[in-house]
């Protein structure tokens, strides 16, 4: 009632605003018009001010209207030509439909009514008010007479603002002022001269290749942020004033697209031909389908009926779009119950019908008041729909399925839900949620426009990838979400929470975002432990009117603030907070924020945080007194998927995996300390540059002796390197395949095997290995071992088979138990092994190969040094352990 009767206050003042004007004006939206499943269309009432008789009779129809009418959220799409003129006052989205083109004449002011709902509409990019061109927008404004958009009222940021996706807009003379981005290409082109944007949050924002814009003579000022270009977007600029806006005048930002493979299922033979052709019909009692399904028209399945779907059905929907607004009105209607349930190799198919399928070709898979049973989506794929899963007051499971290609992947209120393992991709928006129970675990959010937007729902969401997405990785508002052991990378923002009075974030991996990691708004009550934040574009977490615990994440490598505050009532303490582009901590408000127990990464810590010290009228940081080393941080993912930088002490619980293409650098002085069991498998590349003074260890979480953990496996990671680290406690340190790597003046020490590798080719050099049963174990490699140290192992060098791509010279090799060198019994290659110095004893005494086996090779060993080599160690790498062992060893002397 309250937003119905503030609702008609807004539409009289702009009715009465509309009808005093001395030119016409256009009133957009205020009669909505339902379709069966989602309001579609609007019509116009057109209030003209050319007498004061028709200014009464149309106050008098518009407060008639209002009196009638609920309060209007829905959107007006243009699906022919159209000109405005005048004042226009838009009171909901427009969309420019493809093949059309709005065309704005001089002098034209566009005023729109702010409006900010919890609005459904998948075609739409923003919950604010939006004009989105798919088609064409010609602005036509002259210097003496520009177009203006601006919004009726005081709030700034009020709209969203013009969004090009797919279309082209054409702006001259043109002031745009008051939205949320004056102009958002996202696919298409832009061409803008002689205009002024400002008064936004951003002027102008250009994302992604299928993006372009050519901007001249145009000014961009007193904004928040001027002009964005985003993921390889291109402009072409001439002549334009970009200054004085508040934050940033220009930034260009691109993340990493890490190529994920997508899941993907197929139909079976295409030549089965139809099973059933089904027009608009209700399906009574249990029906059964198999084999290939054309749907015309709208299939429902009545309260007490069910659908049961089997294995390898193809449901192909046609095209039908009766009001012409661009989207498919055919779908299903479940109001009984539905039970999909494909298996991996026979998949379930929904589809269009249509040669060439687009979003937006059928409706959806309605499910409404199904809550008597559990519905079942299990092994299907749902694409070029509008909405592909849809459901209200039901209980559905979702499972191993792919969510493609439709304007929104999944959306559903007032429902329990549990999805898990489900792919949702290439979608204008992948999932939206309010006032629902979910489970949401192990699923992939991939390269949507939009990612998550979640409203008031109890949700647990673990395990997850939230990738490469255009817009926001994850909305949250309100609600009680445990959000845990996720991996979020690569979206314009990571996630954002706003007005939610409870919360935990825990475990996850945000990095990489083109602008914020993670963004708090209007919080109270929130946790925030254990994340990772880092290498986001701007600021890794952004806080305002907030109060929680942030506590034990690492938060680094963030472009300009680790973390930025305007106000914070909350706690910031046991965080390692390092290594952020402008500071760790940066206060923009009046507040105060207590920060202490952090530790800063060494340093100037007072250089890297910004409060009153530097600014009078800002808050002071409290950050003293801070921790003088790091917090040991336990990595929260068992996955790598994207570029990662360690620091300090990482304690790996089990054994991570590095995807192929990323790199994970560990910086000097870190320590990363392995559970029993666990290691590092890698088809990526690591990169531990330890320094000679400030090595890396990998060593044992439980302390010492032998096989306390596993392995680092290297498999096709070329370019790895390590240099002065020490590799104590493991199975088998190192263990490389196919692999052309260096490591250089590295310690192994008290490892089940210090390096085993196949293939290579791998370079050892002054590095020790002692007190391992085995040094170095070869298999059919390549290696050049220089240098090096091998004394105190059961077997310095063992060669199992093939060694004859090894060259083993100028180490010492001396004083292994068992033996310096053993050849293994299918070797039958010899091994070269010159200009070593092998101890006091005869070298042929310390080596088992044919003189021992005949037939297992030869290690050639003459000539030999008589004296041993001068190699010396960084004292850091060894840890101090081998100066205080008093063994000469390292040395040979």
């Amino acid at each position: 009632m309250i937003h119905w009767i503030i609702s008609c206050l807004i539409y009289a003042k702009a009715a009465s605003s509309c009808l005093s004007v001395r030119r016409p004006a256009i009133w957009l939206n205020v009669f909505p018009h339902f379709s069966s499943f989602r309001a579609k269309s609007k019509y116009a009432l057109n209030c003209s001010g050319r007498s004061s008789e028709l200014n009464k009779i149309g106050l008098t129809m518009c407060g008639f209207l209002l009196v009638l009418l609920p309060f209007p959220v829905f959107a007006t799409v243009l699906k022919s030509d159209t000109t405005w003129s005048g004042t226009v006052f838009i009171t909901d989205d427009i969309l420019v439909s493809e093949g059309v083109t709005l065309t704005i004449e001089p002098g034209t002011k566009i005023r729109v009514i702010p409006a900010e709902s919890t609005k459904t509409d998948p075609e739409y990019v923003s919950s604010l008010t939006e004009i989105t061109v798919r088609g064409s927008l010609i602005a036509n404004g002259e210097k003496a007479s520009p177009v203006e958009f601006l919004v009726e009222g005081e709030k700034r940021s009020a709209w969203a603002g013009i969004i090009v996706d797919g279309g082209k807009a054409v702006l001259d003379s043109t002031i745009i002022s008051d939205a949320e981005t004056g102009v958002y290409v996202l696919r298409g082109s832009l061409v803008m001269s002689g205009s002024l944007l400002k008064q936004n949050r951003y002027g102008i924002t250009v994302q992604g290749h299928e993006a372009v814009a050519r901007v001249t003579t145009t000014r961009v000022e007193d904004n928040d942020y001027g002009v964005f270009l985003l993921n390889g977007a291109k402009i072409e600029s001439t002549e334009n004033i970009i200054k004085e806006n508040r934050k940033k005048d220009r930034f260009t930002s691109a993340a990493k697209d890490y190529h994920l493979q997508e899941r993907e299922y197929s139909a079976g033979p295409e030549n089965r031909g139809k099973s059933r052709v089904y027009a608009d019909e209700a399906m009574l009692g249990m029906t059964v389908w198999q084999g290939r399904i054309q749907v015309n028209g709208i299939i429902r399945v009545p309260e007490n009926s069910r659908l049961i779907i089997l294995p390898g059905t193809v449901i192909e929907f046609s095209r039908k779009d009766t009001n012409k607004d661009g989207i498919g009105e055919n779908g299903l209607l479940v109001q009984g119950s539905i039970i999909a349930k494909g298996t991996k190799e026979n998949p379930i198919i929904f589809r269009s019908s249509e040669k060439q399928g687009k979003m937006g070709d059928w409706d959806s898979i309605n499910i409404l008041n199904s809550d008597k049973g559990q519905n079942l989506i299990e092994y299907c794929q749902i694409e070029d729909a509008y909405r592909g899963l849809h459901f209200h007051f039901s209980n559905v499971a979702v499972a191993d399925s792919v969510l493609r290609n439709n304007y929104r992947g999944m959306q559903f209120q007032e429902s329990v839900v549990e999805i898990r393992g489900t792919w949702f991709y290439r979608n204008k928006s992948a999932f939206q949620a309010r006032d629902s129970e979910i489970i949401f675990s192990d699923n992939v959010i991939y390269h949507n426009y939009a990612g998550m937007n979640i409203f008031r729902n109890s949700i647990t969401l673990r395990g997850t990838s939230i990738v490469n997405n255009y817009l926001e990785g994850m909305r949250v508002r309100e609600g009680l979400p445990i959000v845990d052991r996720n991996f979020i990378d690569g979206n314009r923002h990571g996630v954002m929470v706003s007005d939610a009075f409870y919360g935990e974030y825990t475990d996850n991996v945000i990095s990489h975002n083109l602008e914020s990691g993670m963004s708090l708004k209007g919080t109270e009550s929130v946790e925030i432990s254990g994340n990772v934040i880092q290498g986001n574009g701007i600021n890794g977490m952004n806080i305002q009117d907030s109060s929680g615990a942030i506590q034990g994440n690492l938060i680094t490598d963030n472009a300009e603030r680790g973390i930025g505050v305007l106000s914070f009532q909350g706690v910031i303490t046991g965080n390692n907070v390092l290594r952020n582009g402008l500071y760790n901590l940066g206060i923009d408000g009046a507040t105060d924020v207590s920060a202490r127990m952090n530790w800063w990464g060494g340093g100037d810590v007072r250089a890297t945080i910004y409060d009153k010290e530097k600014d009078p009228s800002k808050g002071r940081a409290d950050y003293l007194p801070m921790l003088d080393k790091p917090i040991a941080f336990t990595w929260p993912l068992n996955r790598l998927s994207a570029d990662t930088k360690w620091y300090g002490d990482v304690v790996i619980k089990e054994t991570i995996s590095v995807d192929p293409g990323v790199n994970l650098v560990i910086s000097p002085k870190s320590r990363v300390l392995f559970s029993e069991g666990a290691g590092i498998a890698a088809k990526g590349k690591i990169l531990a540059r330890g320094e000679k003074d400030a090595g890396i260890s990998f060593t044992s979480f439980q302390g010492q002796g032998p096989d306390l953990w596993q392995e680092i496996l290297l498999d096709h990671a070329t370019g790895s390197e390590f240099l002065n680290c020490l590799f104590e406690n493991a199975t088998w340190a190192l263990h490389i395949h196919f692999t052309d790597i260096t490591i250089e003046n590295c310690t192994f020490r008290n490892n089940g095997g210090g390096l085993r590798f196949t293939s290579g080719p791998i370079e050892i050099r002054h590095s020790l290995f002692e007190k391992n049963g085995i040094g170095i174990r070869a298999f059919r490699g390549t290696a050049l071992i220089t240098g090096n140290v091998l004394t105190g192992n059961g077997t310095g060098i063992f060669v199992r088979e093939k060694g004859s791509g090894l060259t083993i010279t100028k180490n010492n090799l001396f004083a292994n138990s068992e033996y310096n060198v053993r050849l293994g019994d299918f070797n039958d290659e010899d091994v070269h092994a010159i200009k070593n110095w092998w101890g006091t004893l005869i070298p042929a005494d310390t080596i088992y190969d044919a003189r021992r086996e005949p037939g297992i090779g030869t290690v050639l060993y003459e000539p030999f040094e008589q004296q041993p080599f001068s190699i010396e160690f960084s004292p850091d790498t060894s840890m101090g352990q081998v100066r205080q062992s008093g063994e000469r060893g390292v040395t040979g002397k």
